[in-house]
């Protein structure tokens, strides 16, 4: 796990109006809001789409940012699949007091080839995952969110402000959707 990925996927959901509270590498995310989420067919969500779709979830961060999330690797790793069951069962439930939550996989990738790809899908969603958002969606609507000119209170919100404002990031690095 790193910490420092963990962090950036919370000022995410926060700055995004959710409420986060973080239990070693799991993340709470509660809406301040009293939108009703949209329902979506979509399994991967884009870094807009989180605060349109999700009203509350439990966020698991797989932050091995140099695989690939294919079939193989989640074969291996079936723990990762733990973060909502088992021993954490009664955290989810203290948590939401009872309410519907999402299970979200935050992911460096997955794999190119289109049977592999459907076949890694198949698999989170067998496990009860029901989104998934790439890392590189979140930290390019994370800094997208950023105002350059404000200065936050979070050291990752303020890093990526004076890398913005400094011009670090350039309006077509801003635009990719990874």
């Amino acid at each position: 796990m790193s910490q420092a990925s963990v962090e950036v996927v919370k000022e995410f959901f926060i700055i995004h109006n959710f409420f986060v509270l973080n239990k070693e590498d799991i993340l709470f995310v509660k809406k301040t809001g009293i939108d009703e989420p949209e329902e979506t067919g979509e399994f991967i969500l884009s870094g807009n789409q989180v605060s349109r779709v999700l009203n509350n979830a439990v966020i698991k961060p797989i932050c091995w940012h140099t695989m690939t999330i294919t079939p193989a690797v989640l074969s291996r790793s079936l723990d990762i699949f733990e973060f909502f069951k088992g021993k954490d069962a009664p955290d989810n439930k203290k948590f939401f007091q009872g309410e519907n939550f999402k299970k979200v996989f935050i992911i460096p990738s997955l794999p190119v080839t289109e049977n592999l790809y459907k076949k890694s899908i198949g698999i989170m969603k067998e496990n009860g995952i029901d989104h998934i958002i790439f890392f590189s969606s979140v930290l390019a609507s994370l800094i997208d969110k950023i105002d350059e000119r404000n200065v936050y209170l979070s050291s990752v919100n303020e890093i990526f402000r004076v890398l913005k404002f400094y011009k670090l990031f350039t309006d077509k690095e801003q635009e990719l959707p990874f």
